[in-house]
C-alpha cells in the first residue's frame, strides 16, 4: 500500500509578481478538465516556484522532464529544498561513459558496446523506482532517460523481499533469494558496497541497492530477532530500537524470470533460425554466418551465467513483450493520476522527437548486416507517438503517426492502453514555447513580472538600415566626452595610456604604483 503522505511545500516566501495569477490560471484550467497547459514565463520570474505551488495544490505524483542532466540536477536540488519531507528523485542515464553498439557500413567498421556505469546514479534510479511503488508523495526529475526501457514494475515489486522480526527463514533460502535479486556475496578481501551482502555467523549484512544504508539482520535458530539500520560510511546504528520490518529491493533495474529461461532461449534460437534462412535466401551468406555465430555465443553465455554483454537486445523475450508493444518505462511506475512537467519545453520536446529516430537508424544497420536479430529493434525508447499519447491524451493521438511501412499502432493497440495515463495532466514550461505546446494548450498562463517587481532595463532597437553609421556616430560622441577611450578604439600602449589617465586625476588621488587597470576602472565610473 502506498504511503498517503501529502506534499508539503516549505518556503519562507509566498507567490508574488505574476506568480499568483499564473498559478490560478493553471489550476483553473486543470480543474476544467484541460489536459495540457502552457506556462509562458520570462527568465527570472520564478517558474520553478510556480511549478512547486502547482504540485502542492494538485497533490499528485509528478514527473519533471528536462533536456539535460545538469539542469535536471539543478531542478532536483531546488525541489528537495521546497519539499524536504517528501520524496524527490534524480532520474538520469547511469552511464559515465557510453559507446553504443553500432556498425558503419560505408567503412565496414563494427563498434562494440562500451559503458562505464555510475554506481551512485544507478542507486538513484533504483530508489526512484522503489519510491514510486511505495509512496504517493514522489517527484521525479528526469532527463530524456525517461524514454528508455525499464523492467516491468510488477516484476520489480514482486521480487522485492519483505522481512519482519519473528520471521523464520533458512539461511540458504535467504541467500538464494538475495542472489535472485542480483545481490552478490562479498569475498573475504572485498568491502561491502551497494547491492552486496555479507555473512557473519548468525548475522547478515545487506547493503541496500536504493540508499546508502546497511541492514544488519540478527538471527537466532534461523528466526529473525533484530533488525539494525546502519550508516554505510560510519557504520553507526540509525535509531535506538530494532526496526519492526524492512523491504529489500532488487539490485538491478532489469530483473529476469530465470524460471522460464529455457523457453526464452528456445524462442531466441527459433528467431535466429528464421532470420538465417531469410538472409541466405537473399544471398547474404556472410551476414547469416555472422548472425548464427554471435547469437549462439550469446545463448551459451546466458545459459551458463544468466548474462552476456548486450543482453538488453533480447529484452522482448525476457519481459514477455510482443512485437510492437510499448516498452516499460518510468511512466509506467506512476499512477494514472499524475502530473507531467516539460521544463524548457521548446528544447525538451524536440529531444523527445529525435531520440527514437537516431536509435532506430543505428539498430537497423546492425540488424541488416547480421550483427543482431530483428527483435533487437524492440529494445527501444518510446516513439514520439507514444509520448504524445501519454501526455494527458488518448490513443487516438498516437494513431496520427501511423505510416504505411509501420503497422505499429494496429499491432500495439491491445497494449498501448495499459501504458496510458487517462487522468494525467501536462504542464509545458518555457520562456519561448514552440507551436507544439501552444497548439495543444487551451490555457496559456503568462508570467512576466518578477516576484521582486524589478523590470528589465530599457532596450532600444534601431532599424537595420544605417546601423553602421549610427554605431560610428555614437563611438565618436563617446570619445569626445572621454578622450582617453580613443586608445581602446585604435589600440594602445600601456604606458602611453597611463600617462594620459594620470593627467585626468589629481596627483593626490593616485600614487606611482597605481596600475593602468585601476586608472581605467576609476575613469569609467
Amino acid at each position: 500500500m502506498k504511503d498517503m503522505k501529502k506534499f508539503e511545500l516549505q518556503s519562507s516566501y509566498s507567490p508574488a509578481g505574476d506568480q499568483p495569477d499564473a498559478i490560478k490560471a493553471i489550476l483553473d484550467g486543470f480543474k476544467a478538465g484541460q489536459k495540457q497547459i502552457t506556462l509562458l514565463g520570462a527568465t527570472g520570474t520564478g517558474k520553478t516556484f510556480t511549478m512547486a505551488n502547482i504540485i502542492q495544490k494538485l497533490q499528485v505524483p509528478t514527473l519533471i522532464i528536462s533536456h539535460n542532466k545538469t539542469l535536471a540536477a539543478q531542478l532536483a536540488t531546488e525541489f528537495k529544498y521546497f519539499f524536504p519531507e517528501n520524496a524527490v528523485h534524480y532520474f538520469v542515464s547511469y552511464f559515465d561513459y557510453y559507446q553504443p553498439e553500432s556498425y558503419l557500413s560505408d567503412r565496414d567498421i563494427y563498434i562494440e558496446k562500451e559503458a562505464t556505469v555510475n554506481d551512485e546514479i544507478e542507486m538513484y534510479r533504483l530508489s526512484t523506482m522503489a519510491s514510486l511503488l511505495e509512496r504517493k508523495d514522489t517527484i521525479v526529475v528526469s532527463s530524456v532517460s525517461a524514454l528508455y526501457g525499464l523492467g516491468d514494475k510488477e516484476f520489480f515489486r514482486e521480487y522485492s523481499f519483505h522481512l519482519s522480526v519473528g520471521d523464520r527463514i533458512l539461511h540458504k533460502d535467504l541467500k538464494k533469494r538475495l542472489i535472485d535479486m542480483r545481490y552478490e556475496p562479498v569475498k573475504s578481501s572485498q568491502a561491502l558496497e551497494a547491492g552486496t551482502f555479507d555473512v557473519r555467523g548468525d548475522m547478515r549484512d545487506v547493503f541496500s541497492s536504493t540508499e546508502k544504508i546497511v541492514y544488519r539482520l540478527h538471527f537466532t535458530d534461523e528466526v529473525l530477532e533484530y533488525i539494525e539500520k546502519k550508516d554505510s560510511l560510519t557504520w553507526e546504528t540509525i535509531g535506538n530500537t530494532s526496526l519492526p520490518n524492512v523491504r529489500i529491493w532488487p539490485a538491478t533495474q532489469y530483473i529476469q524470470d530465470t524460471s522460464d529461461m529455457k523457453n526464452i532461449l528456445i524462442q531466441i534460437e527459433d528467431e535466429m533460425n528464421t532470420r538465417v534462412k531469410e538472409l541466405l535466401s537473399q544471398w547474404k551468406d556472410l551476414e547469416a554466418n555472422r548472425l548464427q555465430k554471435r547469437t549462439m555465443f550469446d545463448i551459451r553465455m546466458i545459459k551458463e551465467t544468466w548474462f552476456v554483454n548486450g543482453i538488453e537486445n533480447y529484452s522482448m523475450y525476457f519481459e514477455k513483450r510482443n512485437w510492437w508493444d510499448t516498452p516499460n518505462t518510468i511512466f509506467d511506475y506512476f499512477p494514472d493520476d499524475m502530473l507531467i512537467i516539460m521544463d524548457e519545453s521548446h528544447m525538451s520536446v524536440p529531444q523527445l522527437q529525435g531520440m527514437p529516430s537516431a536509435d532506430k537508424t543505428r539498430k537497423h544497420s546492425l540488424v541488416n548486416h547480421g550483427f543482431r536479430l530483428p527483435s533487437a529493434l524492440e529494445h527501444r525508447p518510446l516513439g514520439f507517438h507514444e509520448v504524445k499519447a501519454m501526455l494527458g491524451r488518448d490513443r487516438n493521438e498516437a494513431e496520427e503517426q501511423q505510416t504505411p511501412e509501420q503497422l505499429e499502432i494496429k499491432k500495439q493497440a491491445k497494449t498501448l492502453n495499459k501504458h496510458l495515463k487517462p487522468k494525467s495532466k501536462t504542464l509545458f514550461v518555457s520562456a519561448t514555447p514552440a507551436p507544439f505546446e501552444l497548439e495543444r494548450s487551451q490555457t496559456i498562463a503568462e508570467q512576466i513580472i518578477r516576484p521582486t517587481g524589478l523590470l528589465d532595463p530599457i532596450t532600444y532597437v534601431y532599424p537595420k538600415s544605417g546601423d553602421y553609421n549610427l554605431l560610428m556616430s555614437n563611438i565618436e560622441k563617446t570619445i569626445i566626452k572621454k578622450p582617453y577611450l580613443k586608445h581602446f578604439y585604435n589600440g594602445y600602449e600601456d604606458e602611453d595610456l597611463k600617462e594620459e589617465l594620470i593627467e585626468i586625476f589629481e596627483p593626490t588621488e593616485w600614487n606611482e604604483t597605481s596600475t593602468t587597470d585601476e586608472l581605467i576602472a576609476e575613469s569609467l565610473k
